[in-house]
């Protein structure tokens, strides 16, 4: 189901709101945990729970040059905040009008405009020009215009801190295992199957091709034990996945690159997600093709065995 979020508030009814605040890139683990306990008091006042959040997400607006790209796409964002519960989300778009507002302005209009009665924000949220609004001084806030503030906890996993951050340092150094583990779920990269160079069926490695997604987190390159999936199938295909700009083949273009393991079937112009699992190996060159074939066959039987031993561990993921 696709969720169009609302971008003005007007769009949402003026009534009472249980609110929560925040940026929630990728929708992780530690986000969960905040708007779980979020709707869990919106149940028990009996008011519905309004997700404010920001599009583009303000580290893509401050400091372009230096972030390293987004974990979700805006529109994947909004469905999996839908997807924790009965919710509503806001997603304000993020101009440098609102960046330099002040944190008393921010909330007064949003008082005025879905009147929160609880604010529900991370132990380290911050809002308003140079991030002046935080916790305490939205609880000052809210204590004149009559609205209560709750900071949750950052949630550690293994002693570990949950946090966007952390897991896009995870998914730059090529372990998209270990971004999962904080995630919740798998990294994924999606979209439209495209004609390739059927280099890879000519050497007995078809391979469904898709253009990486702009202002994503990027993966180094290298092959990927990794899951397919398709629309028109509830349950995700074992594959290996190549990032890179195929140096063995001497192509130059940065694809993404799938496999599916025992299938056969034309998937051009179908929408193609690949959930990356584990890097096999870095990108390499190789003396002939036949050497280049050789080492495809060995990372298909890696990849089958850390797959096969996932599938083992949780079948139902």
């Amino acid at each position: 189901m696709t969720h169009v979020p609302k971008t003005r508030y007007d769009e949402i009814p003026r009534q009472p709101h249980v609110v929560s605040v925040g940026t929630f890139d990728g929708v992780h683990l530690g986000h969960r945990h905040l708007l779980e306990t979020a709707l869990g008091r919106s149940r028990q006042r009996g008011l519905p729970l309004l997700v404010v959040t920001f599009e583009p997400i303000p580290a893509q607006v401050i400091r372009p040059e230096s972030f390293a790209g987004r974990l979700l796409t805006a529109e994947r964002k909004i469905e999996r905040l839908h997807d924790l519960g009965q919710l509503d989300v806001l997603a304000l778009p993020f101009t440098e009008a609102l960046r330099s507002q002040r944190p008393e302005t921010f909330m007064e209009q949003l008082h005025q405009a879905v009147q929160p009665v609880e604010l529900w924000v991370g132990e380290e949220f911050a809002l308003g020009y140079n991030r002046t609004g935080t916790v305490d001084r939205l609880a000052e806030i809210g204590a004149t215009l009559g609205f209560e503030v709750h900071a949750v906890e950052r949630l550690l996993l293994d002693g570990e801190i949950v946090s966007s951050s952390r897991i896009r340092r995870y998914i730059l150094e090529g372990k998209p295992e270990r971004a999962a583990s904080l995630l919740g779920y798998p990294f994924a990269l999606a979209g439209e199957v495209v004609q390739g160079a059927q280099l890879g069926r000519q050497i007995g490695f078809p391979t469904a091709n898709v253009v990486p997604p702009a202002g994503l987190v990027a993966l180094p390159d290298g092959i990927y034990a990794s899951y397919a999936r398709l629309p028109d199938r509830p349950q995700p295909m074992a594959a290996v996945t190549y990032i890179g700009t195929r140096p063995a083949l001497n192509t130059g273009s940065r694809l993404i690159e799938t496999h599916i393991l025992d299938f056969d079937g034309d998937l051009y112009g179908m929408w193609l997600t690949t959930e990356f699992i584990e890097r096999l190996r870095p990108d390499a060159t190789f003396d002939s093709v036949d050497a280049l074939i050789a080492q495809l066959h060995k990372d298909e039987a890696q990849a089958r065995a850390i797959l096969a031993a996932r599938d083992a561990m949780a079948p139902n993921l």
